[in-house]
């Protein structure tokens, strides 16, 4: 996103002291709260519209989006922390996190009051582990989705589709040309379904670790980094759209959103289909428990359809090439307002490319495995090396 949303914690702990005073105050006063046209939305910048004009005309719901980074330590902390459901009233973040979060209380079930498209999102798709908790109670809104691999040059690097990770992990042309993504939950699986198909090591599930594999995967790219394959580790988007645009690496495990931007700049850069398989990933909307006390859900549920609209799939397909959970419905709405013909193609593409990624066996991304600081520890000592 160009214009990037940061908040201050400074910010957050006097904006989330002034909402515990106003629950604190009269009646008519949170009433009047309550009757407010906004929602406010903290979420991965990737989920969040570069205008959101569309969206609020169709649902007659005013937003006000402030970004975080996608890392679920971080957003651990400020639910529970810095209670930052005192405040907002939609998280969007990877699917995985109500496991933790939602079973201790932090969001609300849904069970599709208000939301009229709750009953068309397919059941793989709603009842997906990454929206659920583990006895299977409904937390997240499945919100948008897609299966992520890496990005390259081809003119650097040759070959053709479908290409393997091996190009990012253990390649003599990008030898010190690669940047991987400072996030365990998609560095790590990446390099274990690499290891799992090229023999060097048996991984049963990548993304929920036990503590002796993540040792195993900490080991390989270890050595990877010792013998100078990768260049450096990217933070944040920017990071990952400048160094891809101004090539100091031919290769970077990204989203897919920083390649539609190179590509904007000239980069005659790709995203690559793999022999192994994807980061698959949701990321939903969940809802704070305290949204019922400040009695704004009925606000909230408009939002939430919204989510599941035709302005808001269209809009997400052309900016990020997401899918959301119902993307036939950013067709429709394409083609019923007459977007350009560029448009339309793209959403058609892009509805084509997620459910052809999706059938591929690997892996469902989990933002709260098993063994979650073992995995942690052993994605500092990598780094550290």
């Amino acid at each position: 996103m160009n214009n990037r949303l940061t908040f201050s914690r400074r910010t957050l702990l006097k904006t989330s002291a002034g909402a515990a005073s106003l629950l604190a105050a009269p009646a008519f006063l949170r009433r009047a709260y309550a009757e407010d046209n906004t929602v406010t939305i903290m979420g991965v910048e990737t989920a969040a519209l570069d205008d959101w004009t569309a969206f609020e005309e169709s649902t007659g719901v005013k937003v006000a989006f402030e970004g975080m980074a996608s890392d679920p330590g971080i957003f651990r902390q400020e639910v529970v922390a810095n209670t930052i459901g005192e405040r907002i009233d939609i998280l969007l973040m990877d699917g995985g996190i109500e496991d933790d979060l939602g079973e201790k209380g932090f969001f609300m079930p849904l069970t599709g009051e208000g939301i009229p498209s709750w009953s068309k999102i397919p059941d793989d798709v709603l009842k997906s582990p990454l929206a659920q908790g583990p006895t299977g109670t409904q937390f997240g809104l499945p919100v948008v989705m897609n299966a992520d691999s890496f990005a390259f040059y081809p003119d650097e690097i040759g070959g053709s589709a479908p290409y393997s990770y091996e190009i990012l992990f253990e390649n003599e042309k990008t030898k010190g040309r690669v940047a991987l993504e400072n996030n365990w939950m998609t560095t790590f699986p990446l390099a274990a379904i690499y290891l799992n198909a090229s023999g060097k090591a048996k991984i049963a599930e990548p993304s929920n670790m036990t503590a002796e594999e993540a040792k195993v995967v900490a080991d390989f790219l270890i050595a990877r980094k010792q013998a100078g394959q990768f260049r450096t580790m990217w933070s944040t988007w920017e990071e990952s759209v400048d160094l891809l645009a101004s090539k100091e690496v031919i290769a970077i495990n990204c989203w897919e959103p920083a390649v539609l931007e190179v590509k904007k700049k000239g980069g005659a850069v790709e995203y690559a289909t793999t022999t192994e398989g994807y980061n698959k990933w949701v990321i939903c909307a969940y809802v704070p428990t305290q949204v019922a006390e400040r009695g704004k859900m009925p606000l909230v549920a408009k939002a939430l359809e919204g989510f599941l609209g035709g302005a808001y799939a269209s809009k997400i397909a052309t900016l990020r090439g997401y899918a959301t959970a119902l993307p036939e419905t950013g067709l429709d709405y394409a083609k019923a307002n007459n977007l350009p013909e560029t448009d339309v193609k793209a959403i058609e593409a892009n509805i084509e490319k997620v459910k052809q990624k999706f059938t591929a066996k690997e892996f469902w991304q989990n933002a709260a495995p098993s063994n979650l600081q073992a995995i942690e520890a052993e994605f500092d000592r990598f780094r550290n090396a």
